[in-house]
Formats: structure tokens, sequence, C-alpha cells
């Protein structure tokens, strides 16, 4: 009798296709291991260490700033570079540009357009603004107290000192600003020269706030010290004169 036919795969069939898969994986894996992908860190690290190694190599001359510009190229000075320094203002308009800076902490009480308050008198249209340089200076330097009359109306207001670390520049630079702005005009510059006058006396003073009868009685004079136009080209930094800085 024969066999009966049958589909299955007899044992040696199926003992070889699965020793066939092993081997198969088994190559594979060989081939395959040790070529992931490699880290994009690595690259970069790796491209950074030949750049400089070069670099290294031809004598630095890869990072050479002239291997970069076209031969004979001269680079061109900064606005402010040099020893002509900052450009040249008009002398008020240099003066008042430090005074500025130095009024933002008195428009809390005088504010911003020189109004005043209740309190605290106004600067626009004020004969202590505008009057002898030496009162304002003074009331600056050293503060002021008691009533004080202006525009017929009183004020009660006491103003501390705003002398302490300031300099002549800025004291200049201030009496220059109440004295030309919030529609005020002087007909003089207050100099650093002047301001150094104010200085002076007020050391010669003594510490303590000024009253209107004491600055009527000892200070209603103008500051002393050699004039300067108004229009003169100074730096704007040192306020000295153009012609002098040169």
């Amino acid at each position: 009798m024969s066999d009966p036919v049958t589909n299955k795969p007899d044992l040696d069939d199926s003992t070889n296709v699965n020793v066939d898969a092993a081997a198969a994986e088994r190559e594979n894996h060989m081939f395959t291991e040790g070529a992931e992908p490699l880290s994009l860190w690595v690259i970069l690290g790796s491209a950074i260490v030949v750049l400089i190694g070069g670099g290294v190599l031809f004598g630095g001359h890869v990072f050479d700033y002239k291997n970069f510009v076209k031969k004979g190229y001269v680079r061109e000075k900064a606005p402010d570079d040099g020893a002509g320094g900052a450009k040249p203002k008009p002398a008020i308009a240099a003066y008042k540009a430090i005074g500025k800076k130095v009024y933002d902490s008195c428009s809390t009480c005088h504010q911003p357009a020189g109004e005043g308050n209740m309190s605290f008198p106004p600067l626009a249209d004020s004969e202590w603004v505008t009057g002898p340089s030496m009162r304002p200076a003074m009331i600056i330097l050293n503060g002021m107290h008691k009533p004080v009359t202006v525009n017929g109306k009183q004020y009660d207001g006491v103003m501390p000192t705003m002398g302490d670390g300031m300099d002549a520049k800025k004291l200049a630079g201030i009496l220059n600003f109440i004295r030309n702005s919030f529609g005020n005009k002087a007909d003089k510059l207050i100099t650093v020269e002047m301001a150094e006058d104010a200085i002076a006396a007020a050391k010669e003073r003594g510490s303590g706030p000024v009253s209107a009868d004491e600055l009527n009685e000892k200070y209603n004079r103008d500051l002393k010290g050699a004039e300067l136009p108004m229009d003169t080209p100074v730096d704007p930094k040192t306020l000295e004169p153009a012609t002098a800085a040169e």
C-alpha cells in the first residue's frame, strides 16, 4: 500500500528552514552592527577639530582677517572715533541737555512743565529764576525754607538741598535749563566757571537752607566768570569750546 499524500513538510525540511533563518539573522547583525547614524554633536565636534587643526597646520592663516577682505581695503572710522570726540553743539543746547537730566529729580515738586503746585512755586515766568543768577544757584545748592512770593502768590513748601554731589557742570546745566525753558528766556549763558563761583559762595556760607530775605540781602547778584556766547560750539560732554578742544 502506498503512503498517503500530504502537504506537511517532513522533519528534515522544517529543521533546515529554522537553521537557515538563524544564520541569515546572524549575518545581518554582523553587517549592521556599528553602522548606526552618528550623533549631530559628534559631527559638529569633529568639524570644529578639523578647522582648528587646519588653522594650526597652515600657520593660523585660516582665521586671518586679511584673508577675508579685499586687498587695499581701509576700514572707515566710527562717527565719534578719534581725538575729535562727539560732534560739537551750540553751548546752550549742550548745557540744557545736561540740565534736563538733572531736572528730572526736581519735576516732582515743580512739575514737568515748571508750573509748580499749591506748595512749591512755578519756575515758569518766575523772577527768582530769570533774575540775578546767584539766587537760584544758592537755592539749588542749599535748599530753601520760609515763605517765598512768586508772581504775587506766597508758597510755603520747604525745598531740600540739591547740592550734595553736584559739580559745577551739573549746576551750570540745571541753571541754563530752568532759565531757558517753560517759556523763560535768559540773556546770558551760565558757564561752568560761573557755577564754580556759586559753589564757592555756598561753601563759604555753610550748610542750611536759605530764605528769600537772605537771598535778597546777600546774594542778589549775577554769577561771576568769563562769558560765553550761547551759540558757541562746545563739546557736549566736557562743555569745552570746540576750538579749544581741538
